[in-house]
């Protein structure tokens, strides 16, 4: 269930102003179905990062429809921005929520609570919260995504992960992610080399040497998977160098956000090549949210050129919008805020956005260029008291 503290939100308001131009409503059961379906269907060896407009809308609207209609504190939003569900609903039209709103309201739509990721709050202490009712469209949204650009070969890897395991810190939505990824696809020897001492986590020196050095004289493909401060840590806490096997790679996630380190991404990578014999093209960025239930990733193994920019699956649309004004920019590869429509979002909202800058280019990739200054972040503050009004708090 939801915990006491945080608060409730409405249901189905049936004097709604659209009420005689919504379409017929799908039960959230189908919903589920047909949203599974239709991210399992793809193929991600050969299907392409797209999906045609309408096939996106045609799952986009119901969505769109389900979630109006049971969350009142979005419902209050759309309102506000004069938007409701119709059968000609455009993506561009959905309004999106602010990360940080997660931290001021509870926006989930579902029956009942079964878990719960929270956001670090490292940076202005409250917590965002993620409320699912099921994991099953996380769980069907992460895998595929990691065979395109982690593991095209489909394979078991041994995996060392520089992070809390799910055991050991179950609302985070990174340790849930690599313990789904460990239980799939990880080989022997694989193992979580993170634990908690004098209230923070470190890396166990240990456990990590070990498994790099069993790694370093087998065969098996490794894959490291952590945050970049995870790995500057491991740089840091030792001077060994490793080799690891033939196919090896590595996958980092996040920034430094609240550490005293920071190192220049070119600069790790390099690092990465010379302490432990992983070339920066083998070497994977992965970006998302504990507010999205789907990833994005950098295209080192996917592509013959790559780019170094983000990619989507076809599920997960990008776009970018203007700081100050939240609508969307089409000039192409231009600088604006991320705005995400996460269709594997089905109990909470679909349309986050986001507080980090990026340039969306013409063949759908994205390129992050971290976090935007508080002055240009207006636009979703703004938003945040709109939500917030007309809401009952009890």
């Amino acid at each position: 269930m939801l915990p006491s503290a945080t608060r409730r939100i409405g249901r189905a308001d049936l004097t709604s102003p659209y009420a005689n131009s919504l379409p017929a409503m799908t039960s959230r059961d189908q919903l589920l179905k047909t949203l599974h379906d239709a991210i399992a269907a793809w193929n991600p060896t050969d299907d392409p990062l797209t999906w045609p407009e309408q096939r996106v809308l045609d799952l986009a609207r119901p969505l769109f429809n389900y979630q109006y209609t049971h969350n009142l504190a979005y419902r209050t939003l759309c309102r506000n921005r004069g938007v409701g569900p119709s059968a000609d609903l455009r993506l561009e039209q959905i309004p999106a929520v602010p990360t940080d709103a997660f931290k001021a309201l509870n926006l989930f739509s579902g029956p009942e609570s079964v878990r719960t990721f929270r956001t670090s709050g490292t940076t202005q202490g409250a917590r965002g919260q993620h409320h699912f009712a099921t994991l099953e469209l996380y769980r069907a949204a992460l895998h595929p995504t990691f065979v395109r650009f982690c593991n095209p070969e489909k394979s078991a890897l041994r995996l060392i992960i520089l992070a809390p395991s799910p055991a050991d810190l179950p609302d985070s939505s990174l340790s849930f992610m690599l313990g789904e990824l460990m239980e799939r696809w990880g080989a022997p020897g694989s193992c979580f080399v993170v634990e908690l001492r004098e209230n923070a986590w470190h890396l166990d020196p240990t456990t990590l040497e070990r498994a790099l050095d069993e790694a370093s004289t087998g065969t098996t493909p490794t894959m490291l998977l952590g945050t970049a401060f995870g790995f500057v840590e491991l740089l840091d806490r030792t001077r060994a160098c490793w080799t690891l096997p033939e196919g090896s790679r590595l996958m980092e996630t996040g920034g430094f956000k609240g550490r005293s380190r920071t190192v220049d991404k070119a600069d790790l990578y390099r690092l990465f090549e010379e302490r432990l014999g992983i070339p920066a093209s083998r070497c994977i960025s992965e970006y998302s949210m504990t507010e999205l239930s789907s990833q994005t990733y950098t295209d080192a193994l996917a592509s013959p050129e790559p780019t170094g920019r983000l990619f989507a699956p076809p599920w997960l649309n990008l776009s970018v919008v203007d700081p100050l004004t939240l609508q969307p920019l089409t000039e192409p590869s231009t600088t604006g805020l991320i705005r995400f429509i996460d269709l594997a979002n089905l109990d909470s909202v679909m349309a986050i956005q986001t507080s980090d800058r990026g340039i969306l280019h013409p063949d759908g990739s994205l390129e992050l260029l971290g976090r935007a200054p508080d002055a240009e972040l207006r636009g979703c503050s703004l938003t945040i008291e709109e939500i917030v009004e007309g809401v009952d708090p009890r």
